[in-house]
């Protein structure tokens, strides 16, 4: 877990961080999620983000009157959130954690999201230890959210590590949606895996060449709104395309996503 903690500060430090702006940007560029989010988590109701990083997902939340507690490996990234927080008067807390080893008590959270984070670990005994731990800390009618980027993202990572010797990229370890929703078991028999967001990955490849070309921010939004309306069709690609969503529900009696 430790270079993983080395990888994120590295990326965190080299990133211009602009909280606000990545907080409104939720509602034009992360449709998929939030639209999700809303019909998971109402007011009143406390969740977990797991590897929350900037805590963007927890203000958003903050927002709609759920609580939330954001838990991150790297400490300058939470530094700079709970500073966030506390300069608005927000009621996130955040921690400085393991995902593996979550500081909280059995079935004490509504909800638990956890948003490109696991495809990091370099082991699958990791990812089943957060499982685990995410199983833990629910609530018996608790729900969790997961994703992760599908097989593209993961191979074209490494292909790029390994031609810039690893200064290009970031470890990702691939799965499959199959192989993820058997995953997601260990936190609830009722999981469900399913695949958005699909042009997202071809997006990026094209976000990080137009950057290198010195094309402006203002023309690459434009490009990436484009990207978020494109039909999310033909099925056939969703196999290697677009991010994987997984839902586990923890109460079978709880009403489906």
């Amino acid at each position: 877990m430790e270079r993983v903690r080395e990888d994120w500060a590295l990326a965190y430090e080299k990133a211009k961080i602009d909280l606000e702006k990545e907080i409104r940007d939720i509602d034009v560029f992360d449709r998929t999620t939030a639209g999700i989010l809303r019909k998971l988590f109402k007011a009143g109701h406390l969740v977990l983000e797991a590897g929350c990083g900037t805590g963007r997902f927890c203000f958003w939340l903050n927002r709609k009157g759920v609580g939330c507690v954001g838990i991150d490996i790297v400490p300058e990234i939470i530094k700079k959130a709970a500073f966030y927080a506390k300069e608005r008067g927000l009621p996130t807390q955040f921690i400085v954690a393991d995902v593996c080893n979550l500081p909280l008590r059995d079935e004490s959270i509504d909800g638990y999201i956890s948003l490109g984070v696991v495809e990091h670990f370099r082991s699958t005994v990791e990812v089943i230890k957060a499982f685990k731990e995410c199983r833990r800390t629910l609530k018996r009618d608790g729900r969790a959210l997961i994703t992760i980027p599908n097989i593209l993202v993961p191979l074209r990572n490494r292909l790029l590590l390994y031609m810039s010797r690893g200064r290009i990229g970031m470890f990702h370890k691939a799965y499959t949606k199959t192989t993820f929703c058997q995953l997601g078991r260990i936190i609830a028999p009722d999981v469900k895996a399913e695949v958005f967001d699909l042009w997202l990955p071809i997006y990026n490849i094209f976000d990080g060449v137009l950057k290198r070309l010195g094309v402006g921010e203002k023309h690459r939004r434009r490009l990436r709104f484009a990207f978020t309306r494109l039909p999310q069709k033909p099925s056939f690609l969703k196999y290697f395309l677009g991010y994987i969503y997984l839902f586990a529900n923890k109460s079978p009696l709880h009403p489906k996503y």
